[in-house]
Protein backbone atom coordinates (compact mmCIF):
# COMPACT_ATOMS: atom_id res chain seq x y z
CA UNK A 1 0.00 0.00 0.00
CA UNK A 2 1.49 3.09 -1.37
CA UNK A 3 1.14 6.32 0.63
CA UNK A 4 1.58 9.75 -0.43
CA UNK A 5 2.93 12.05 1.27
CA UNK A 6 2.42 16.30 0.12
CA UNK A 7 5.14 18.48 1.51
CA UNK A 8 5.19 21.34 3.95
CA UNK A 9 6.45 23.82 1.12
CA UNK A 10 3.61 22.73 -0.71
CA UNK A 11 0.94 23.98 2.43
CA UNK A 12 2.44 26.70 2.87
CA UNK A 13 2.33 27.59 -1.39
CA UNK A 14 -1.78 26.42 -0.81
CA UNK A 15 -2.68 28.08 2.44
CA UNK A 16 -1.06 31.61 0.27
CA UNK A 17 -3.26 30.99 -2.44
CA UNK A 18 -6.55 30.62 0.32
CA UNK A 19 -5.47 33.87 1.38
CA UNK A 20 -3.82 33.56 4.19
CA UNK A 21 -1.11 36.78 5.37
CA UNK A 22 1.53 35.88 7.48
CA UNK A 23 3.64 33.18 9.05
CA UNK A 24 1.63 29.90 8.10
CA UNK A 25 1.21 27.63 11.42
CA UNK A 26 2.16 23.76 11.57
CA UNK A 27 0.48 22.26 8.98
CA UNK A 28 -0.16 18.47 9.22
CA UNK A 29 -1.06 16.79 5.64
CA UNK A 30 -3.20 13.71 5.62
CA UNK A 31 -4.49 12.10 2.77
CA UNK A 32 -7.76 9.36 3.30
CA UNK A 33 -6.16 6.07 1.79
CA UNK A 34 -6.92 4.84 -1.76
CA UNK A 35 -6.42 1.17 -2.63
CA UNK A 36 -4.29 0.63 -5.67
CA UNK A 37 -5.20 -1.31 -8.74
CA UNK A 38 -5.48 -4.98 -7.37
CA UNK A 39 -4.39 -4.55 -4.30
CA UNK A 40 -6.33 -6.74 -1.35
CA UNK A 41 -5.34 -4.27 1.77
CA UNK A 42 -6.85 -1.10 2.60
CA UNK A 43 -4.57 1.14 4.97
CA UNK A 44 -6.71 3.17 7.41
CA UNK A 45 -6.01 7.02 7.73
CA UNK A 46 -3.72 7.51 10.96
CA UNK A 47 -5.08 9.23 13.84
CA UNK A 48 -4.43 12.92 13.07
CA UNK A 49 -1.78 14.94 15.11
CA UNK A 50 -2.61 18.32 17.07
CA UNK A 51 -2.27 20.79 14.61
CA UNK A 52 -3.75 23.77 13.48
CA UNK A 53 -4.77 22.89 10.21
CA UNK A 54 -4.99 20.25 7.89
CA UNK A 55 -5.41 19.16 4.22
CA UNK A 56 -7.65 16.29 3.57
CA UNK A 57 -7.74 14.36 0.34
CA UNK A 58 -10.39 12.37 -0.87
CA UNK A 59 -12.07 10.73 -3.57
CA UNK A 60 -15.50 11.29 -4.79
CA UNK A 61 -18.01 11.78 -7.00
CA UNK A 62 -20.92 14.56 -8.73
CA UNK A 63 -24.41 13.60 -7.75
CA UNK A 64 -27.61 15.83 -8.27
CA UNK A 65 -28.86 16.81 -4.71
CA UNK A 66 -32.31 16.29 -6.12
CA UNK A 67 -33.57 12.61 -7.82
CA UNK A 68 -34.25 12.76 -11.05
CA UNK A 69 -37.76 13.72 -11.89
CA UNK A 70 -40.03 12.62 -13.81
CA UNK A 71 -42.65 15.12 -16.02
CA UNK A 72 -46.38 14.38 -17.01
CA UNK A 73 -49.26 16.44 -17.93
CA UNK A 74 -52.11 16.83 -15.24
CA UNK A 75 -54.90 16.22 -17.81
CA UNK A 76 -55.21 13.24 -20.39
CA UNK A 77 -55.02 14.30 -23.92
CA UNK A 78 -53.39 13.77 -27.04
CA UNK A 79 -49.73 15.02 -27.05
CA UNK A 80 -49.08 17.87 -29.46
CA UNK A 81 -45.44 18.96 -29.95
CA UNK A 82 -42.37 18.09 -27.81
CA UNK A 83 -40.22 21.32 -27.74
CA UNK A 84 -36.97 19.61 -26.64
CA UNK A 85 -34.42 17.31 -26.94
CA UNK A 86 -32.17 14.81 -24.52
CA UNK A 87 -29.73 17.32 -23.73
CA UNK A 88 -31.37 20.08 -23.62
CA UNK A 89 -30.70 22.68 -20.63
CA UNK A 90 -34.30 24.46 -19.86
CA UNK A 91 -35.31 27.36 -17.27
CA UNK A 92 -38.23 26.88 -14.91
CA UNK A 93 -40.75 28.10 -16.74
CA UNK A 94 -40.01 26.71 -20.09
CA UNK A 95 -42.68 25.13 -21.64
CA UNK A 96 -41.28 21.60 -22.89
CA UNK A 97 -44.06 20.09 -24.45
CA UNK A 98 -48.29 20.42 -25.06
CA UNK A 99 -51.27 19.05 -25.62
CA UNK A 100 -53.72 19.64 -28.66
CA UNK A 101 -55.46 22.53 -26.92
CA UNK A 102 -58.32 23.63 -29.48
CA UNK A 103 -60.94 22.96 -27.35
CA UNK A 104 -59.57 24.37 -24.70
CA UNK A 105 -58.79 27.55 -26.47
CA UNK A 106 -62.48 27.80 -27.60
CA UNK A 107 -62.85 27.63 -24.23
CA UNK A 108 -61.41 30.26 -22.97
CA UNK A 109 -63.02 32.53 -25.82
CA UNK A 110 -66.65 31.51 -24.46
CA UNK A 111 -65.74 32.04 -20.60
CA UNK A 112 -64.08 35.53 -22.02
CA UNK A 113 -67.12 36.76 -23.77
CA UNK A 114 -69.71 35.52 -21.08
CA UNK A 115 -67.22 37.87 -18.62
CA UNK A 116 -67.61 40.48 -20.84
CA UNK A 117 -71.46 40.02 -20.94
CA UNK A 118 -71.51 39.87 -17.20
CA UNK A 119 -69.60 43.00 -16.73
CA UNK A 120 -71.88 44.58 -18.70
CA UNK A 121 -74.84 43.72 -17.09
CA UNK A 122 -73.48 44.61 -13.82
CA UNK A 123 -72.76 48.35 -15.46
CA UNK A 124 -76.38 47.78 -16.53
CA UNK A 125 -77.95 47.40 -13.39
CA UNK A 126 -75.23 49.32 -11.20
CA UNK A 127 -75.94 52.34 -13.80
CA UNK A 128 -79.92 51.88 -12.83
CA UNK A 129 -79.75 51.65 -9.22
CA UNK A 130 -77.49 54.80 -9.40
CA UNK A 131 -79.74 56.44 -11.24
CA UNK A 132 -82.99 55.83 -8.85
CA UNK A 133 -80.92 56.60 -5.66
CA UNK A 134 -79.67 60.30 -7.47
CA UNK A 135 -83.24 60.61 -8.56
CA UNK A 136 -84.61 64.84 -8.08
CA UNK A 137 -87.65 65.55 -9.77
CA UNK A 138 -87.13 67.59 -13.00
CA UNK A 139 -89.03 70.53 -13.70
CA UNK A 140 -88.89 69.75 -17.43
CA UNK A 141 -89.97 66.46 -17.29
CA UNK A 142 -92.70 67.67 -15.09
CA UNK A 143 -93.88 70.31 -16.85
CA UNK A 144 -94.16 67.73 -19.86
CA UNK A 145 -96.29 65.66 -18.09
CA UNK A 146 -98.64 67.87 -16.86
CA UNK A 147 -98.80 69.34 -20.83
CA UNK A 148 -99.69 65.50 -21.83
CA UNK A 149 -101.95 65.25 -19.04
CA UNK A 150 -103.97 68.34 -20.19
CA UNK A 151 -104.01 67.20 -23.99
CA UNK A 152 -104.89 63.54 -22.70
CA UNK A 153 -108.38 65.29 -21.18
CA UNK A 154 -108.98 67.57 -23.90
CA UNK A 155 -108.78 64.49 -26.14
CA UNK A 156 -111.31 62.68 -23.84
CA UNK A 157 -113.47 65.45 -23.66
CA UNK A 158 -113.51 66.23 -27.55
CA UNK A 159 -114.39 62.26 -27.66
CA UNK A 160 -116.98 62.33 -25.98
CA UNK A 161 -118.78 65.37 -27.10
CA UNK A 162 -118.54 63.49 -30.58
CA UNK A 163 -120.14 60.34 -29.06
CA UNK A 164 -122.95 62.74 -28.01
CA UNK A 165 -123.52 64.03 -31.39
CA UNK A 166 -123.56 60.78 -32.52
CA UNK A 167 -125.74 59.59 -29.78
CA UNK A 168 -128.53 61.98 -31.22
CA UNK A 169 -127.61 60.99 -34.81
CA UNK A 170 -128.75 57.39 -33.78
CA UNK A 171 -131.86 58.49 -32.00
CA UNK A 172 -132.49 60.68 -35.17
CA UNK A 173 -132.05 58.06 -37.13
CA UNK A 174 -134.15 55.29 -35.14
CA UNK A 175 -137.33 58.22 -35.72
CA UNK A 176 -136.83 57.79 -38.93
CA UNK A 177 -136.48 54.48 -39.00
CA UNK A 178 -140.42 54.40 -37.13
CA UNK A 179 -141.84 56.75 -39.52
CA UNK A 180 -139.85 54.84 -42.79
CA UNK A 181 -142.35 51.63 -41.11
CA UNK A 182 -145.34 53.28 -40.99
CA UNK A 183 -145.37 55.16 -44.27
CA UNK A 184 -144.51 51.65 -45.60
CA UNK A 185 -147.57 50.56 -43.32
CA UNK A 186 -149.51 53.20 -44.82
CA UNK A 187 -148.42 52.67 -48.76
CA UNK A 188 -149.43 48.91 -47.87
CA UNK A 189 -152.85 49.40 -46.43
CA UNK A 190 -153.71 51.50 -49.57
CA UNK A 191 -151.92 49.06 -52.10
CA UNK A 192 -153.93 46.67 -51.03
CA UNK A 193 -157.55 48.74 -50.68
CA UNK A 194 -156.39 49.47 -54.63
CA UNK A 195 -156.37 46.03 -55.15
CA UNK A 196 -159.20 44.17 -53.40
CA UNK A 197 -160.58 41.84 -55.63
CA UNK A 198 -164.26 42.61 -54.29
CA UNK A 199 -163.38 46.17 -56.60
CA UNK A 200 -162.98 44.08 -60.40
CA UNK A 201 -166.32 44.97 -61.11
CA UNK A 202 -165.58 48.59 -61.38
CA UNK A 203 -163.18 47.71 -64.54
CA UNK A 204 -166.60 47.16 -66.47
CA UNK A 205 -167.90 50.22 -65.54
CA UNK A 206 -166.79 52.93 -68.02
CA UNK A 207 -167.14 55.62 -65.24
CA UNK A 208 -165.32 53.80 -62.63
CA UNK A 209 -162.53 51.65 -64.95
CA UNK A 210 -160.46 54.87 -65.07
CA UNK A 211 -160.20 56.11 -61.55
CA UNK A 212 -159.28 52.49 -60.47
CA UNK A 213 -156.92 52.42 -62.78
CA UNK A 214 -155.13 55.60 -61.67
CA UNK A 215 -155.73 54.45 -58.24
CA UNK A 216 -153.85 51.50 -58.40
CA UNK A 217 -150.71 52.79 -60.26
CA UNK A 218 -150.44 55.34 -57.63
CA UNK A 219 -150.48 52.55 -54.41
CA UNK A 220 -147.95 50.55 -56.22
CA UNK A 221 -145.74 53.05 -56.76
CA UNK A 222 -146.57 54.41 -53.50
CA UNK A 223 -145.27 51.48 -51.24
CA UNK A 224 -142.14 51.03 -53.78
CA UNK A 225 -141.12 54.63 -52.52
CA UNK A 226 -141.96 53.53 -48.58
CA UNK A 227 -140.27 50.66 -48.94
CA UNK A 228 -137.20 52.23 -50.19
CA UNK A 229 -137.53 55.24 -47.97
CA UNK A 230 -137.53 52.04 -45.09
CA UNK A 231 -134.23 50.89 -46.89
CA UNK A 232 -132.19 54.06 -46.48
CA UNK A 233 -133.73 54.92 -43.10
CA UNK A 234 -132.40 51.62 -41.97
CA UNK A 235 -128.39 52.22 -43.20
CA UNK A 236 -128.50 55.62 -41.77
CA UNK A 237 -129.39 54.44 -38.62
CA UNK A 238 -126.29 51.26 -38.49
CA UNK A 239 -123.77 54.11 -39.28
CA UNK A 240 -125.18 55.94 -36.52
CA UNK A 241 -124.75 53.33 -33.98
CA UNK A 242 -121.69 52.15 -35.20
CA UNK A 243 -120.26 55.50 -34.82
CA UNK A 244 -121.69 55.70 -31.13
CA UNK A 245 -120.29 51.59 -30.83
CA UNK A 246 -116.48 52.69 -31.17
CA UNK A 247 -113.38 52.54 -28.38
CA UNK A 248 -112.32 56.09 -28.64
CA UNK A 249 -113.83 57.20 -25.20
CA UNK A 250 -112.16 53.91 -23.68
CA UNK A 251 -108.71 55.02 -25.64
CA UNK A 252 -109.24 58.49 -24.56
CA UNK A 253 -109.69 57.40 -20.94
CA UNK A 254 -106.77 55.06 -20.97
CA UNK A 255 -104.54 58.24 -22.52
CA UNK A 256 -105.77 60.21 -19.44
CA UNK A 257 -104.90 57.52 -16.57
CA UNK A 258 -101.50 57.20 -18.43
CA UNK A 259 -100.88 60.51 -18.37
CA UNK A 260 -102.10 60.62 -14.70
CA UNK A 261 -99.48 58.23 -13.76
CA UNK A 262 -96.64 59.74 -15.53
CA UNK A 263 -97.25 63.20 -14.01
CA UNK A 264 -97.11 61.25 -10.58
CA UNK A 265 -93.97 59.43 -11.26
CA UNK A 266 -92.29 62.71 -12.71
CA UNK A 267 -93.45 64.39 -9.37
CA UNK A 268 -92.82 61.46 -6.42
CA UNK A 269 -89.65 59.44 -8.21
CA UNK A 270 -88.83 56.13 -7.28
CA UNK A 271 -90.39 54.09 -4.78
CA UNK A 272 -88.56 51.93 -1.99
CA UNK A 273 -89.80 48.65 -3.68
CA UNK A 274 -88.11 49.87 -7.29
CA UNK A 275 -84.81 50.84 -5.44
CA UNK A 276 -84.76 47.60 -3.74
CA UNK A 277 -85.45 45.58 -6.76
CA UNK A 278 -82.67 47.75 -8.23
CA UNK A 279 -80.32 46.32 -5.92
CA UNK A 280 -80.72 42.95 -6.01
CA UNK A 281 -80.55 43.07 -9.70
CA UNK A 282 -77.15 44.55 -9.30
CA UNK A 283 -76.59 41.48 -6.17
CA UNK A 284 -77.24 39.20 -9.07
CA UNK A 285 -75.51 40.88 -11.78
CA UNK A 286 -72.43 40.73 -9.22
CA UNK A 287 -73.23 36.74 -8.71
CA UNK A 288 -73.36 36.29 -12.15
CA UNK A 289 -69.77 38.13 -12.89
CA UNK A 290 -68.18 35.56 -10.20
CA UNK A 291 -69.40 33.01 -11.74
CA UNK A 292 -67.85 34.17 -15.33
CA UNK A 293 -64.48 34.87 -13.63
CA UNK A 294 -64.63 31.12 -11.79
CA UNK A 295 -65.57 29.79 -14.78
CA UNK A 296 -62.69 31.65 -16.94
CA UNK A 297 -60.07 30.88 -14.06
CA UNK A 298 -61.05 27.02 -14.49
CA UNK A 299 -60.47 27.67 -18.33
CA UNK A 300 -57.71 28.83 -18.16
CA UNK A 301 -56.34 26.09 -15.46
CA UNK A 302 -57.43 23.34 -18.12
CA UNK A 303 -55.69 25.06 -20.52
CA UNK A 304 -52.73 25.25 -18.27
CA UNK A 305 -52.44 21.87 -17.45
CA UNK A 306 -52.61 21.08 -21.08
CA UNK A 307 -48.86 22.29 -21.23
CA UNK A 308 -46.03 20.74 -19.53
CA UNK A 309 -43.53 23.14 -17.94
CA UNK A 310 -40.28 23.13 -16.47
CA UNK A 311 -40.56 23.38 -12.63
CA UNK A 312 -36.71 24.28 -11.62
CA UNK A 313 -33.49 24.74 -14.13
CA UNK A 314 -32.10 21.13 -15.58
CA UNK A 315 -31.22 19.04 -18.22
CA UNK A 316 -33.83 16.96 -19.99
CA UNK A 317 -32.16 13.81 -19.77
CA UNK A 318 -35.04 11.42 -21.55
CA UNK A 319 -38.06 11.57 -23.91
CA UNK A 320 -40.37 9.03 -23.14
CA UNK A 321 -43.45 9.67 -25.75
CA UNK A 322 -43.54 10.76 -29.34
CA UNK A 323 -45.40 13.19 -30.53
CA UNK A 324 -49.65 11.98 -31.46
CA UNK A 325 -49.42 9.62 -27.97
CA UNK A 326 -52.42 9.65 -26.48
CA UNK A 327 -50.98 10.98 -22.82
CA UNK A 328 -52.52 10.01 -19.46
CA UNK A 329 -52.34 12.32 -16.47
CA UNK A 330 -49.29 11.99 -14.63
CA UNK A 331 -48.21 9.34 -17.11
CA UNK A 332 -44.16 10.27 -17.64
CA UNK A 333 -43.28 12.33 -20.80
CA UNK A 334 -39.73 12.77 -20.28
CA UNK A 335 -37.18 12.65 -17.64
CA UNK A 336 -35.69 16.18 -15.71
CA UNK A 337 -32.24 16.62 -14.08
CA UNK A 338 -31.94 19.01 -11.55
CA UNK A 339 -28.59 20.36 -12.60
CA UNK A 340 -28.04 24.00 -10.54
CA UNK A 341 -28.24 21.14 -7.35
CA UNK A 342 -24.77 19.21 -8.58
CA UNK A 343 -22.56 18.31 -5.47
CA UNK A 344 -19.31 16.29 -5.09
CA UNK A 345 -20.07 13.58 -2.75
CA UNK A 346 -16.64 11.87 -1.11
CA UNK A 347 -16.50 7.66 -1.40
CA UNK A 348 -13.59 7.29 1.25
CA UNK A 349 -12.93 9.83 3.51
CA UNK A 350 -12.35 7.76 6.71
CA UNK A 351 -14.48 9.02 9.82
CA UNK A 352 -10.74 9.75 11.79
CA UNK A 353 -10.85 13.05 9.68
CA UNK A 354 -14.13 14.06 9.99
CA UNK A 355 -13.14 15.75 13.48
CA UNK A 356 -11.28 18.29 11.61
CA UNK A 357 -14.22 19.07 8.65
CA UNK A 358 -16.60 21.54 9.52
CA UNK A 359 -19.26 22.86 7.15
CA UNK A 360 -18.18 25.90 5.17
CA UNK A 361 -14.68 24.80 4.96
CA UNK A 362 -12.78 25.53 1.68
CA UNK A 363 -12.40 22.85 -0.79
CA UNK A 364 -10.59 22.17 -4.21
CA UNK A 365 -11.90 19.81 -6.63
CA UNK A 366 -10.41 18.69 -9.96
CA UNK A 367 -12.46 16.14 -11.93
CA UNK A 368 -10.55 13.81 -14.12
CA UNK A 369 -12.26 14.96 -16.95
CA UNK A 370 -10.87 18.26 -16.23
CA UNK A 371 -7.78 17.59 -14.84
CA UNK A 372 -6.29 21.22 -15.26
CA UNK A 373 -8.89 23.09 -14.39
CA UNK A 374 -9.87 22.58 -10.33
CA UNK A 375 -12.78 23.97 -8.86
CA UNK A 376 -13.52 25.86 -5.87
CA UNK A 377 -16.17 24.45 -3.44
CA UNK A 378 -17.65 24.95 0.14
CA UNK A 379 -18.15 22.01 2.72
CA UNK A 380 -22.04 21.82 2.84
CA UNK A 381 -22.84 19.06 4.89
CA UNK A 382 -21.37 15.63 6.45
CA UNK A 383 -23.17 12.61 5.52
CA UNK A 384 -24.95 11.27 9.04
CA UNK A 385 -24.82 7.50 8.26
CA UNK A 386 -21.77 5.86 7.15
CA UNK A 387 -21.33 4.24 3.85
CA UNK A 388 -18.35 1.90 3.45
CA UNK A 389 -15.17 1.12 5.24
CA UNK A 390 -11.75 2.01 4.64
CA UNK A 391 -9.29 -0.72 6.88
CA UNK A 392 -10.60 -0.52 10.04
CA UNK A 393 -12.47 2.82 9.68
CA UNK A 394 -15.82 3.73 8.22
CA UNK A 395 -16.31 5.95 5.62
CA UNK A 396 -18.47 8.87 5.73
CA UNK A 397 -19.93 11.10 2.77
CA UNK A 398 -18.41 14.78 2.59
CA UNK A 399 -20.86 17.04 0.36
CA UNK A 400 -19.27 19.62 -0.95
CA UNK A 401 -21.39 22.23 -2.91
CA UNK A 402 -19.81 23.61 -6.21
CA UNK A 403 -18.13 27.27 -6.95
CA UNK A 404 -19.60 28.90 -9.95
CA UNK A 405 -17.81 27.08 -13.45
CA UNK A 406 -18.19 26.96 -16.65
CA UNK A 407 -17.11 23.51 -17.01
CA UNK A 408 -19.87 21.10 -18.00
CA UNK A 409 -20.04 19.33 -15.16
CA UNK A 410 -22.47 16.43 -15.00
CA UNK A 411 -23.69 14.01 -12.32
CA UNK A 412 -21.41 10.50 -12.14
CA UNK A 413 -18.12 12.32 -13.07
CA UNK A 414 -15.30 11.29 -10.83
CA UNK A 415 -12.56 13.51 -8.96
CA UNK A 416 -10.72 14.33 -5.98
CA UNK A 417 -10.86 16.62 -3.67
CA UNK A 418 -8.53 18.70 -0.65
CA UNK A 419 -10.09 20.22 1.94
CA UNK A 420 -8.46 22.79 4.14
CA UNK A 421 -9.71 21.48 7.60
CA UNK A 422 -9.24 22.68 11.40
Amino acid sequence: MMRKLILIPLIFLFLAGCGHVGVAPEVAVTETAVPEAGSAEVAATPEPTAVTGVTILADGVIKAERPVLPLGFRANGQLLTIAVRPGDDVAAGDVLATLDDAALQEAIANAELQLEQSQASLNQAQAELDKLLAWKPDALAVELAQANLEAAVAGLENTQTQDSVAGNSVTSARIAVDQAERGVADAQKAYDTAYDPGREWELNDRWRADALKNEREAATRNLQFAQENLETARANYVLAAAKLNDNSVLSAEAAVVNAQQALAQAQKGPTEAEINAARLNVEKAEIALRQSELALEQAQEKLADAQLVAPWNGRILSIDVAPGAFISAGSPVLQLLDMDSLAFHTTNLSERDLAQIGVGDTAVITLKAYPDDPINGTVNRIGLKAEGTVGDAATFPVIILLGNTDLDTRPGMTGRVEILGE
